[in-house]
């Protein structure tokens, strides 16, 4: 989002009170009340910056604060956190958490028995401004009532890891399933990303991973690759890859990638 322009203009001045240099003198009243009309001036343009780039009490522009590819301007919705260090990540960078919705499909009682920092790392975005959710299912978010009083538009949408347990009666094999579930969650996302924003996955690329289709998949939404990098631990500072169903161990994240998809001109997609 643009920052307002630099300069609103010029202030206009009538023929009569235009310096001019006829060896007349400026009276003090009126050299002070030049001084004053440009201080009102920049004060007026500091508010008015304030005020456009306001977003959902958060303020864009020249002092936003950045870790990677995520920006304290932008409102970010986070989604299949583990245990919520990765949001903690960002908003510790960030300084305030006040743009970020995290959301986990696991209840407060399983991240306090299965996971030891997550209840610190929710309370430390808590007190930052994040608004944490639990019980989230990315299958069908965009119906979520909670997430309904946030609003739908997001400028970031954030999936890292996607991964669906399967169960010993599932009759879907592995690949198909797990396709499924990021088919859904991007069926959801595509309703809840605004005009510029960005949907992003991060996704091993290696092993079965290779065959999970992530960009077909988004294609068929309606969405476009805009780029893709490499995906490091070290650029997200407290950053843990949990297993999503309990255990508190981490898994080997190496190789991945961050795949960033945009609405493409074709619409929102369908199936």
């Amino acid at each position: 989002m643009e920052t307002i322009s630099e300069g609103m203009g010029r202030l206009a001045l009538s023929e009569d009170e235009k310096w001019i240099n006829e060896g007349e003198e400026i009276e003090e009243e009126e050299k002070d009340e030049m001084v004053n009309k440009s201080k009102e001036l920049e004060d007026d343009e500091e508010k008015g910056e304030e005020m456009v780039n306001k977003v959902g009490g958060v303020v864009l522009g020249k002092d936003a604060k950045w870790i990677k590819h995520y920006s304290s301007s932008q409102k970010i919705l986070l989604v299949g956190e583990g245990d919520f260090s990765f949001s903690a990540a960002l908003a510790t960078a960030f300084g305030d958490a006040s743009n970020m919705v995290a959301t986990s499909l696991n209840s407060h009682g399983f991240l306090a028995e299965n996971y030891k920092n997550a209840l610190p790392n929710v309370d430390m975005l808590t007190n930052k401004g994040c608004t944490v959710m639990h019980g989230v299912d990315v299958r069908i978010m965009a119906y979520n009532a909670l997430l309904r009083l946030e609003g739908l538009t997001f400028d970031r949408i954030v999936f890292n890891f996607p991964f669906a347990r399967l169960s010993k009666k599932s009759p879907s094999p592995s690949i198909q399933c797990q396709q499924g579930l990021v088919r859904a969650f991007l069926k959801n996302a595509v309703k809840m990303i605004g005009e510029d924003g960005e949907i992003h996955i991060t996704h091993k690329t290696n092993g079965s991973h290779i065959y999970w289709d992530i960009t077909g998949l988004a294609y068929k939404q309606g969405l476009e690759l805009v780029k893709y990098a490499d995906f490091r631990l070290e650029d997200y500072p407290g950053y843990n890859t949990k297993f999503g169903f309990g255990g508190d161990r981490n898994f080997n994240c190496y190789p991945s990638t961050t795949y960033m998809f945009r609405l493409s001109d074709d619409g929102r997609g369908s199936d």
